[in-house]
């Protein structure tokens, strides 16, 4: 994975669906044009359960509670589980460039070459709290979860999504989702609030690392706006692509 520079975004748009249409957006724009790759980091202030691409919404989420709290429920482009978004939840995209042999390697290989350098930027800034990458795509303290992930690929760009809860409102979480259909071996069938914890740091703390980290320096690319809306018009707002079987 190539350690050069990259652009930076801090630009979130006013829905979930409209912030998801982005990410998709800017994999395509960096894979077509051939560009640097990208941080970008956002958090939206109201709640939405995020599907992974081929979650099925029935053994994810708790669909009453959800249309009772009026609580939209979409899906990403990404794989992974399902989650809960919200306040307090830190969200970051990374776009990055890929090559053969990191095709070869796969999609678990790359997933632990990024959580590796993120685990090794919380340490350094919270050593006491010894972060460690558990199963697939976690980051935890003491064997609780407080950072997922999941990836896609297209020829030679990848889009990370990754999220940190900081300062989340876990009992909300059992609310809206489900136990997983599928979960890590080292979960032991905890339930969510057994099993989640919040990660304690400032936001802004997280935003600086991850940008020195990622040397995320260059200025923000221009966003593909136009793209976006039309994707929320025609597949994230959309009962077809959202609660698709």
């Amino acid at each position: 994975m190539s350690d050069s520079r990259c652009h930076f975004s801090d630009t979130t748009l006013s829905t979930p669906a409209e912030n998801l249409a982005l990410d998709e957006s800017l994999l395509y724009q960096i894979n077509q044009q051939d560009s640097r790759g990208c941080l970008r980091i956002w958090e939206i202030d109201q709640y939405a359960v995020i599907l992974g691409s081929s979650n099925q919404v029935a053994e994810n989420v708790n669909q009453s509670a959800c249309q009772q709290d009026r609580i939209p429920v979409l899906r990403r482009c990404t794989g992974g589980g399902t989650v809960l978004l919200g306040p307090g939840c830190f969200i970051y995209s990374l776009f990055l460039r890929i090559t053969a042999e990191q095709h070869l390697a796969g999609i678990e290989a790359t997933t632990r070459e990024i959580l590796n350098r993120i685990s090794g930027t919380l340490n350094r800034l919270r050593p006491e709290l010894n972060v460690e990458v558990r199963g697939i795509s976690d980051l935890t303290v003491e064997g609780h979860k407080f950072s997922g992930n999941s990836q896609r690929w297209l020829t030679t760009t990848l889009l990370h999504h990754g999220t940190i809860l900081y300062d989340f409102d876990l009992d909300r979480i059992p609310r809206y989702l489900t136990s997983p259909e599928r979960e890590p071996e080292y979960r032991s069938q905890r339930d969510h609030l057994e099993f989640v914890t919040n990660y304690d740091i400032s936001p802004t703390l997280l935003r600086d690392s991850l940008i020195e980290t990622w040397q995320a320096i260059e200025p923000e690319p221009e966003l593909p706006l136009e793209r976006v809306q039309q994707l929320v018009q025609e597949k994230y707002e959309t009962e077809h692509w959202n609660l698709r079987r």
